[in-house]
Order: structure tokens, then C-alpha cells, then sequence
């Protein structure tokens, strides 16, 4: 087993590669390959640009963790234990980031960082879901969305205590916005992988077949997308494999794809070569990168993190210190908990 110093790498790792995935796929998310070739060359894109922002899926990951660190840190002095609630009230705080213009006096958490006060291109089932006063759980949805709008902000719930709980919490955390199944099975597997990743040093194939098992109790789709893409990491690298896989717009295919880049290329020294063969497709980019980035993240940790992408990631030092945070939780390290204590 990983030492907790280990596992703390590991969850840092996790969401600053999903971010570095994230920025990657970002610019090209709605082009169709040819477009993307025509535009940076035969390779496609390569790396961020030299302004690395955040999308939408790591600014809404971001508030996933601060919401379960919320919970958590609640619940270890001595109050209750309601991690999707706080996760529910942390997705209304990230609605705020995506009204107003810049921090209130007196914000604190995220809602504090001026950065995080741009909108990337939200997903319209997280933006109409959040403004809605009720919002929805696996067995009561508020709408019928497998989007994969769930599935890649879900990383964070795979640093719970236990690989069952990681499954649960996410999803529960992505049924707060998307009622199909698909939608929030296939972030409740996402999680678990990077639980059996991070914290169980599980191999991705064995991990990826582990969570096919799991997410086959809810969703057979899910759970065969998962199957279909070890197969075609088995067979090597191809866009062909990609596109037989979908484009990313709903949960189970995103969760796919970004699965097959990293069985595809799973060694330390591919990590650049991953994201980019995520990044590189006629579909969501930019959430199927980010899932490459977060699972190599999870599995290998910050070495394997290309320095120059590191240099030009927004935000940065938060994401690194949320990721630690979990970590920490994850292990029972100490961290910061008064950070999170007064958050509502």
C-alpha cells in the first residue's frame, strides 16, 4: 500500500492533471478533427496555451473538493457528517462565480479567488439545474441528462475513506445536476477508479475492470463503454479507437475515451502524449483530457507533471492545495481545517 504521503501526492497530482487536461482540450473542444489539424498541424493541439485557464470542469472539481472538504472537516469536529449537501451548497457557490463579476467583501473559500469569475463554457444542464430549488438525486432526478457534465468534476469524491463511498458520493454528487443514469453512474465510476488508483495503488487495467463491475449494478452502458475501452487500448493507439468509442458528450462515452488514452499509454514518460491523444478528437476535448490527466495523475503523482505546463496553469497553487487537502483528509494527515470550517 501507498505510504500517506504517497496518497497526498497522488490527489495533488490527480486534479492538477486533470487541469493540465482541462487547459489542453479546452481550445478545441467544440472542432472537428480535421479543424483542429488545419489550425496547429498534423499532431493537433500539442500543449496549453501559454495562458493555461481552467474550464469549466476543473473550476466545478474544484468545488466538488471544497464542498466534501466542508463535509468532512465538519464532521471531524464533532458535527455532521452531510457531504453531498455541502458538495450541493459548493455547486451554488460556483453559480455565483458564473453571475457576478468579481469576489464580494468578505468572500471566503474559492469564492474569493477573482479568477475563478469566468465563465468557460458551463455545461447548460449544471447552469439551469443549480438555478433550480430542488436539486436531484440518483433516485429522485430532476431531469433525464446523461451529459458527461457530471463525470468530469467528480475526481475529488474518489479521496472518501472507503472505494464503496467514493462510488456513492459521486454519484450522488453528479445526480445533484443530471438524472440519467448514465450521467451520474458513470461519475460514481470515475471516482471509484481514482480511489483504487490514489489511495488502493490498484494497475488501471485491474482498476478499470474492478469499477466495469461495479457500475454494472446501475448501468449497463457505463459498464460496457469501460469494457470496450480496455479492449482498444489492448490493440494500441488510434484516433479510429476514439471515434469508435463516441465523442464525449455523455457521461459513459467521456468516461470511456479518457479511460482508453490512459490504458493506451499508461507509462510515466506518455503522460503529455495521453492528454494529447484525449485532447485530440471530433468531441468533448477538454472534459475526456481532463479524465486522462486526473487518472495518470491518481496512478503515477506531481513527477510526472510536465514542468513547462505546470508554469503557465491558472490558479495553480489552489488546485495544489485542494488536492492536498484530500489527500490529507484521505489519510488523516493534518491539514488546514479551519480553511473549510466556516464555509456555508
Amino acid at each position: 500500500m501507498p505510504t500517506p504521503s504517497t496518497v497526498v501526492d497522488r490527489a495533488v497530482a490527480c486534479l492538477l492533471g486533470g487541469a493540465l487536461g482541462d487547459a489542453l482540450g479546452s481550445p478545441v473542444e467544440f472542432a472537428q478533427l480535421a479543424d483542429i489539424r488545419a489550425e496547429y498541424g498534423e499532431e493537433g493541439i500539442t500543449e496549453p496555451p501559454p495562458q493555461a485557464l481552467l474550464g469549466d470542469s476543473t473550476q466545478m472539481s474544484l468545488f466538488t473538493g471544497e464542498g466534501y472538504l466542508h463535509a468532512w472537516t465538519t464532521g471531524n469536529n464533532g458535527g455532521p457528517w452531510r457531504p453531498v449537501d455541502a458538495v450541493a451548497a459548493a455547486y451554488r457557490r460556483w453559480l455565483v462565480t458564473q453571475q457576478e463579476e468579481k469576489p464580494q467583501p468578505g468572500a471566503t473559500g474559492l469564492l474569493a479567488e477573482p479568477e475563478l469569475y469566468a465563465n468557460r463554457s458551463p455545461g447548460l444542464t449544471s447552469l439551469r439545474a443549480l438555478q433550480e430549488p430542488e436539486l436531484g438525486t440518483p433516485e429522485r432526478p430532476r431531469n433525464s441528462s446523461k451529459g458527461c457534465g457530471g463525470v468530469d468534476r467528480t475526481a475529488p469524491a474518489g479521496f472518501a475513506p472507503t472505494a464503496e463511498m467514493a462510488y456513492q458520493l459521486g454519484c450522488q454528487f453528479a445526480a445533484l445536476t443530471h438524472g440519467g443514469v448514465g450521467g451520474w453512474a458513470s461519475a460514481g465510476a470515475m471516482a471509484l477508479l481514482v480511489h483504487l488508483l490514489a489511495v488502493q495503488h490498484r494497475r488501471l487495467p485491474a482498476a478499470v475492470d474492478q469499477a466495469a463491475g461495479r457500475v454494472l449494478r446501475n448501468d449497463a452502458e457505463t459498464a460496457t463503454a469501460l469494457a470496450e475501452a480496455a479492449t482498444l487500448a489492448r490493440l494500441g493507439v488510434s484516433i479510429s479507437h476514439i471515434e469508435r468509442l463516441g465523442q464525449g458528450w455523455v457521461g459513459p462515452e467521456a468516461l470511456a475515451i479518457g479511460v482508453y488514452c490512459a490504458l493506451a499509454l499508461p507509462k510515466p514518460e506518455q503522460f503529455c502524449e495521453a492528454v494529447r491523444l484525449a485532447a485530440n478528437h471530433s468531441g468533448h476535448s477538454d472534459t475526456t483530457a481532463a479524465i486522462t490527466g486526473s487518472l495518470l495523475g491518481a496512478r503515477q503523482g506531481t513527477s510526472v507533471l510536465p514542468r513547462s505546463w505546470m508554469a503557465r496553469l491558472e490558479l495553480a497553487d489552489v488546485i495544489e492545495r485542494i488536492g492536498h487537502d484530500l489527500g490529507a483528509s484521505c489519510v488523516r494527515e493534518p491539514f488546514n481545517e479551519r480553511r473549510y470550517l466556516g464555509l456555508s
